[in-house]
């Protein structure tokens, strides 16, 4: 699965999940019809400013839109993008000790 499958794909289940329409999230975002259509059906790779766009319209969080397989509760989520934030200030000992604790705590 691509980047561009990833992202598009996200942003596509964020905007039915809250039931609105390619024009509706136009509205909202300040973007084209054209160009929200095309994300959703990944007809273009989108440029970063057109996925910010629409992640500031369906409040969701740019970090959680990256993630492969996210359930919806992770991509409506704020918290995901704090804890990246979080995570990218220790120092690389501090990290592999997270990681560790994440194996332990989900069984791997």
């Amino acid at each position: 699965m691509t980047l561009t499958e990833i992202v598009c794909g996200n942003l596509d289940k964020v905007r039915r999940e809250h039931d609105l329409s390619t024009n509706e999230l136009a509205k909202r975002s300040g973007l084209p019809q054209k160009t929200i259509h095309n994300l959703c059906n990944m007809v273009h790779v989108p440029r970063l400013d057109t996925v910010e766009a629409m992640c500031k319209a369906l409040l969701v969080s740019h970090h959680s839109v990256v993630t492969p397989y996210a359930p919806m509760n992770i991509l409506l989520s704020r918290r995901l993008g704090r804890v990246v934030e979080k995570y990218a200030k220790l120092t690389p000992d501090d990290r592999e000790k997270v990681d560790l604790m994440m194996d332990e705590l989900i069984g791997e």
